[in-house]
């Protein structure tokens, strides 16, 4: 008889105890509600934080969804004053899925977790902005973390993207290579993308990794390729496969028939295979895209210096005994020394403690008979270190 009254009275007091949890979870949910309506945050966080923290109430979802809710209203209105309640909304929401047996409040949940996502995204794209990347990387891989609760077999690119690009910036290998190859696999439409990956793969010292990245970036993005095909480009030269720069040289340019570096590049590159009548093309159409590109002024001029100094070398080579060739060798000699002198003008213009350019000036100046030019060009020169 004890057994079955003891058993009746622990009866008893369960139902009592579930009537109370039931009236009070609900007079804090209402109560809550009833805050969160009027605009006062402050006491719908102490009224949902007082029912959470309530052993009656530790297993009622709903209002660790309200707490969630909250926490996310005061990051997002006053992110700077509120820094840890966006940690506290993930958590809650969370707990709240986590007791949500029944999925009832499933779709609420879901709507939490996708504004959580984005609140750390924002607070990732915030500490970008203000080159704090290795917190926004962390920012960023949250957001993707809890985003993927939502739906794991859907990635969002966006975050991964920013996540790649923040790793890169924080030098953080790894995670660079870890969500940028996840892009590369997906063809993503932005270049950074296999430039940086390129760039994580040449600090490795892999790079025959790195020239494919590239390789590919350009093969996606042909309009696009200009950054990519001068670092492919670079990487060919330091690696000595000539062949392999001139390839794609030729077709960076004619892809982006605008960008002098390109030209320049070309130029460099048909200089040292000596092919100077290529490389002075290329120069020209350097120049002619941007007057102030020195070294395309400079290089273009001195191949016009050093060659009509040949053909005025041959000229006199022809002074006794053919005076027609000597004439047209002269000829040839003042034509091209004339061009010369205003790129290396130009170039001193653009780098005027250049001693090299100062010289060339100064035997053109000298042989043009260019007095007044050469007597300042010469002072200049003695006071230049």
């Amino acid at each position: 008889m004890k057994i079955s009254v003891m058993i009746r009275a622990f009866i008893l007091f369960l139902v009592f105890y579930f009537i109370n949890e039931i009236s009070f979870s609900q007079n804090a949910i209402e109560n809550y509600h009833k805050y969160l309506k009027s605009g006062d945050y402050i006491n719908a966080k102490k009224e949902i934080d007082n029912a959470a923290n309530d052993p009656l109430n530790s297993k009622v979802a709903e209002i660790w969804l309200c707490r969630g809710e909250i926490n996310s209203l005061l990051y997002l209105n006053k992110p700077t004053e509120n820094p840890g309640s966006i940690e506290i909304a993930y958590m809650s929401v969370m707990k709240a899925s986590s007791l949500d047996v029944k999925k009832e409040l499933s779709k609420d949940i879901a709507i939490q977790i996708k504004t959580i996502s984005q609140l750390y995204f924002n607070k990732g794209a915030t500490e970008f902005n203000n080159n704090k990347y290795t917190v926004a990387l962390l920012s960023f891989e949250r957001s993707a973390d809890v985003g993927n609760l939502i739906n794991p077999s859907v990635a969002n690119p966006e975050t991964y993207y920013y996540a790649g690009i923040s790793a890169a910036l924080a030098n953080n290998v790894d995670k660079e290579k870890k969500y940028l190859l996840q892009l590369s696999a997906q063809n993503y439409p932005k270049v950074d993308v296999y430039n940086y990956l390129a760039e994580a793969y040449k600090a490795e010292k892999n790079n025959t990794a790195a020239i494919e990245a590239y390789k590919k970036g350009i093969s996606l993005f042909p309009n696009n390729s200009y950054i990519l095909i001068v670092n492919v480009v670079k990487l060919f030269l330091n690696l000595g496969l000539t062949s392999e720069a001139l390839e794609y040289l030729q077709k960076g340019t004619t892809l982006n028939p605008t960008k002098d570096e390109l030209f320049y590049l070309l130029g460099s590159l048909y200089t040292t295979l000596k092919q100077d009548n290529d490389a002075m093309l290329s120069y020209k159409k350097a120049v002619e895209i941007n007057p102030n590109h020195g070294d395309a002024s400079y290089n273009l001029g001195i191949i016009l210096y050093n060659s009509s100094i040949n053909h005025l070398k041959t000229a006199d080579s022809y002074l006794n005994s053919n005076q027609e060739k000597y004439s047209s060798e002269k000829e040839i000699f003042l034509t091209e020394i004339k061009k010369a002198t205003p790129l290396l003008e130009k170039a001193l213009e653009l780098d005027g403690s250049n001693k090299n350019t100062m010289i060339c000036l100064l035997d053109i100046y000298k042989r043009l008979q260019r007095k007044e030019q050469y007597d300042k060009l010469k002072i200049k020169f003695n006071s230049t270190k």
